[in-house]
């Protein structure tokens, strides 16, 4: 009696012992599964911050190299207005004291050719002497296709006086009939595309000099070639840029 006892007494404790062992168990393997799951979740934060992080870098690598284009490019266009200025220096000092002269403005390079070495008054076509001068900007103009002109016509302030059958009417029309002459003469010249040549009319209303008197309005009768870097490569860069700052900002 005293044996079935004890025996039932150790029977019951293995069960109890049994299903704690058990619920340890099944408490573990639980953990075990979150835990799982906890580094399955982090291994993806980790794959995506590397994924960021590679992405951010090429950027920054990106950001850097168009930068340093950007600075080379400008540097580039900047020294060959430079020399176009020095050779057009160079090329027309026989026209110095014929009403001629080459300066640089606002980052751009200014031919200003007195009305006296081109036109008669009050016409559009362009003398002997004019043309050869013209001539000589061609052929430095030529030798440089990285470089716009513009060719801007100025009168003076006295109104034009159209005569009939003129086909030019008023000082809109003189300044537009001068700059139109002088690019046709550039344009003999087979190194210069026509895409990078424009002509302008500014009748009277950009004078070198104030006044009224016959001084003032001789400087003001004149025609400019107007010349800056071409920029449209560097305009291609600063669009770029401005995209990949877009991306670093998102």
């Amino acid at each position: 009696m005293a044996g079935f006892v004890l025996t039932g007494t150790v029977s019951c404790v293995s069960m109890k012992t049994y299903r704690r062992t058990q619920t340890r168990a099944l408490r573990c393997e639980r953990n075990s599964a979150a835990l799982l799951a906890e580094i399955d979740q982090l291994r993806e934060q980790r794959a995506s911050l590397e994924a960021q992080y590679g992405a951010l870098d090429s950027t920054h690598y990106a950001e850097g190299l168009t930068n340093a284009e950007l600075r080379a490019l400008l540097k580039e266009r900047t020294q060959a207005l430079a020399e176009v200025r020095s050779l057009l220096g160079e090329a027309l000092q026989d026209f110095d004291s014929e009403g001629l002269s080459v300066s640089e403005r606002g980052g751009m390079v200014y031919v200003s050719v007195d009305e006296k070495l081109l036109f008669e008054l009050g016409k559009a076509e362009v003398s002997p002497e004019g043309e050869r001068a013209v001539q000589k900007v061609a052929e430095v103009l030529a030798r440089n296709p990285n470089i716009r002109i513009m060719v801007e016509g100025h009168t003076d302030n006295l109104p034009y006086r159209s005569k009939e059958g003129d086909q030019i009417v008023d000082n809109w029309d003189l300044s537009v009939h001068r700059a139109t002459a002088v690019v046709r003469i550039l344009l003999r010249n087979k190194g210069i595309d026509p895409k990078r040549v424009t002509a302008a009319g500014r009748s009277q209303y950009v004078p070198l000099a104030a006044g009224n008197d016959r001084e003032a309005r001789a400087r003001n009768r004149r025609t400019e070639i107007v010349l800056t870097p071409d920029m449209d490569r560097l305009m291609e860069l600063l669009g770029e840029a401005g995209q990949v700052a877009d991306r670093t900002d998102r």
